[in-house]
């Protein structure tokens, strides 16, 4: 089996390119040109791959790979001799008495990809490209159907359309149709995951190119305008990124990825925008990195689509509101945002939707609702721990659950600051449910060297979730140091912090199998890197070393690619979407605001 190395560029669209260092696409998701719709942010595989064949001194030779379910075919990793992708991917070959270099950019603002092959030594005498199409989810796997696809010359190049879906590529050469398929291509990740991984591609021709220049530029869109040559587009790429300074730059410039015009993908390949991640992100992916207007236009539009003071769970189904903390993460990144800028005129624009937020927690509604002074949720999956197969809900926190409180309180406390920051009055009841939720906090949550996971019914599970009661602007909790050291044994690794502790019967420290094994897993011994974020800041209040924590932390910082989980049980495999928002913005937020 070769070895897994994903790369992966996005568009403020998001949407992306992405496959392995080999191009073996590993994954349905994998794909050259794959859109995103921006009504429901579901992402089709235009064209999946484009299969390139070298003619050398009458020889053919290719630099693409294939998994197909019983063979690798070709072998063109053989000659692959050097791969990189920190700022875009290239990659390197040893063909014959030729070294070509293949480099890919993507557009910042349009569905535009460039690939450029340069070419050192002897030139080839012919190239084939062949684009392979699936026009299907990205969720899903075609197999071998009628197809009807469209061709069109154009100046330039050839248009390739089913139904309103087009993919154009620009180069200079001959097309020849055949209509083909090519089968039984298998994706090795799918296929331990459980899920599709069987595919036939569609093969309407290939393009002949001779006589060979030193280069070669293959323009391909998904949009009605041809695109610009690849240094402009390179120059473009690159600006778009961040600019953030010191140690972390790397992670900084790789968080852009998640950036959309007024939002936040989740994470690659699957999601879509998420109100809990987008707001948790926010800080680490642009307040720290001063992209304050794409931080504001997020805030705004996510007030604009509040219902009775509740945001939806996602954007993928705005109607959606079953959350119980999503609205409260609202109010912590507007305390973010404003603690960054300074930017009185947006809180004051923005203040009554905090408000209202406020008011439909003390009205409550189907999902939850105020019980003494604190939330009590009324279903079982409202909170981040939310992972479900059919009818199984694998970690139901239905009663009081800590985070979700100690968010309760920040934001009754970010309300009263805000107050004094506007000189306007709030309600009475703002002031005197901050210090009831407090003391009933402590006297519910606190037993001894314990901080409880939900309280009624008690869950005395030794999760990671009561940290964020230490690490919140306005934190309910103020002694981490009295219980960090059994997070520290049982939680803690370097990577994130477990979901659950091994000593617990409901562990599983490996995030493999079918999609319930994994569902079961995930909440339950899977490390999560965004919980990295405030454990640190936690620590740092509670007066630990900032150099021991960054140390401690290296493994993850340095990763090229910060996924969403690890497995719980060593050596830790990444596991879940190659890249995730909020593993990026957590990490991000805590070393600017606490290591540094």
């Amino acid at each position: 089996m070769l070895k897994y190395n994903e790369w992966l560029i996005t568009n403020k669209k998001g949407s992306y390119a992405s496959s392995s260092s080999t191009f073996a696409n590993l994954r349905t998701y994998h794909g050259l040109c794959v859109k995103r719709d921006q009504n429901n942010y579901e992402g089709k595989v235009l064209l999946s791959k484009l299969y390139e064949e070298f003619e050398i001194n009458g020889k053919s030779y290719s630099i693409d790979t294939n998994y197909y379910l019983d063979t690798i075919h070709p072998e063109g990793f053989k000659h692959l001799i050097d791969f990189n992708h920190d700022q875009f991917p290239w990659f390197e070959f040893d063909v014959a008495d030729s070294l070509i270099t293949k480099s890919l950019v993507i557009d910042p603002d349009k569905d535009w990809l460039v690939i450029r092959y340069e070419f050192i030594g002897r030139l080839p005498d012919k190239i084939y490209l062949h684009p392979l199409f699936a026009f299907r989810s990205f969720h899903l796997a075609l197999r071998k159907r009628e197809i009807n696809m469209k061709t069109f010359q154009s100046e330039n190049g050839y248009s390739f359309r089913i139904g309103d879906d087009f993919v154009t590529i620009y180069v200079k050469g001959n097309f020849i149709k055949d209509s083909t398929w090519f089968y039984n291509f298998l994706y090795p990740i799918d296929k331990e995951r459980g899920s599709n991984c069987v595919e036939d591609l569609y093969h309407e021709g290939y393009f002949v190119i001779k006589p060979i220049e030193n280069f070669l530029e293959v323009k391909i869109s998904c949009e009605e305008a041809e695109p610009q040559n690849f240094e402009v587009i390179k120059r473009r790429m690159l600006s778009n990124r961040s600019s953030f300074k010191g140690e972390l730059n790397g992670v900084a410039k790789a968080s852009t990825s998640f950036l959309l015009y007024d939002d936040v993908i989740a994470g690659f390949y699957w999601f879509g925008p998420w109100t809990r991640d987008t707001m948790i992100s926010l800080p680490g992916l642009l307040l720290v990195t001063k992209r304050f207007k794409i931080a504001k236009n997020i805030l705004e539009k996510y007030s604009r689509l509040a219902e009775k003071g509740i945001l939806p769970v996602s954007l993928v189904d705005p109607n959606n509101i079953a959350s119980a903390d999503s609205s409260l993460w609202f109010i912590y990144a507007l305390y973010k945002y404003y603690i960054y800028t300074g930017d009185k005129n947006t809180l004051k624009k923005l203040l009554p939707s905090a408000v209202s937020v406020l008011n439909a927690y003390i009205k409550g509604n189907d999902f939850f609702e105020i019980k003494g002074s604190l939330i009590y949720v009324k279903k079982p999956q409202l909170t981040w721990m939310d992972a479900r197969t059919g009818n199984t809900i694998f970690t139901p926190r239905t009663g009081i659950p800590v985070e979700v409180n100690a968010l309760w309180y920040n934001a009754l406390a970010t309300l009263d600051y805000f107050s004094k920051e506007l000189s306007i009055n709030m309600p009475e009841y703002v002031k005197t449910l901050q210090q009831k939720v407090k003391e009933e906090f402590i006297q519910k949550f606190v037993r001894g060297n314990k901080v409880l996971d939900t309280v009624e019914p008690e869950d005395d599970s030794l999760r990671p979730n009561f940290i964020i009661a230490f690490s919140l602007p306005f934190p309910v909790l103020d002694n981490f140091s009295d219980y960090k050291k059994v997070v520290d044994d049982k939680l803690l690794t370097p990577f994130g912090l477990r979901s659950l502790s091994p000593d617990d019967p409901n562990y599983i420290g490996k995030y493999e199998g079918d999609r319930y094994q994994r569902d079961r897993a995930y909440h339950n011994g899977s490390v999560w890197p965004w919980l990295a974020g405030p454990y640190i800041t936690a620590s740092v209040r509670s007066e630990n070393e900032k150099e021991t924590l960054y140390e401690y932390f290296k493994p993850l910082i340095k990763m090229k690619m910060i996924p969403e989980i690890f497995d719980g049980n060593e050596p830790h495999i990444p596991r879940g979407c190659i890249m995730q928002a909020w593993s990026y913005g957590e990490i991000l937020r805590a070393y600017a605001e606490d290591l540094t």
